[in-house]
């Protein structure tokens, strides 16, 4: 007698660089437009920055802030410097090479973090801090 076996299908879990919330999509494929609670259409983007004036240091989703949080001037840009990328990963190399490996043989996001048992949205942040220029696959 075959058993019969019912395949699940597991939904990305994401989370935004903004407001910090986690959540699962309701849609089957796809980027979410907008994060749920914050309403940022930038929840997947991040930019680290440092006032050259009193020094603080913040995180955001513009590339160029007008104006430091903490000190409100409009000349905290320090000279030659270019706002970089946060990095979103934390896992260590030994699992990121798989995720990478993968990734460059073709797979997308999704199938890449059912086949590693990983959330989508750890293998999400290894490919866009790898490939920091590109839309990644799902």
């Amino acid at each position: 007698m075959e058993e019969n076996t019912i395949e699940r299908t597991s939904r990305p879990v994401y989370s935004c660089s903004i407001c910090e919330a986690s959540w699962t999509s309701k849609k089957k494929s796809g980027l979410p437009q907008r994060c749920p609670r914050c309403k940022s259409k930038l929840w997947n983007k991040s930019y680290k920055h440092t006032c050259s004036k009193c020094g603080y240091q913040w995180v955001s989703a513009s590339p160029s802030p007008d104006r430091c949080p903490s000190c409100q001037t409009k000349k905290w840009r320090q000279t030659n410097s270019e706002p970089q990328p946060v990095q979103h990963s934390s896992l260590p190399r030994e699992v990121k090479i798989p995720i990478l490996l993968r990734y460059d043989a073709g797979s997308g996001c999704v199938k890449i973090a059912r086949d590693l048992e990983l959330t989508f949205s750890e293998v999400y942040d290894v490919i866009s801090d790898t490939y920091p220029d590109a839309q990644p696959r799902l």
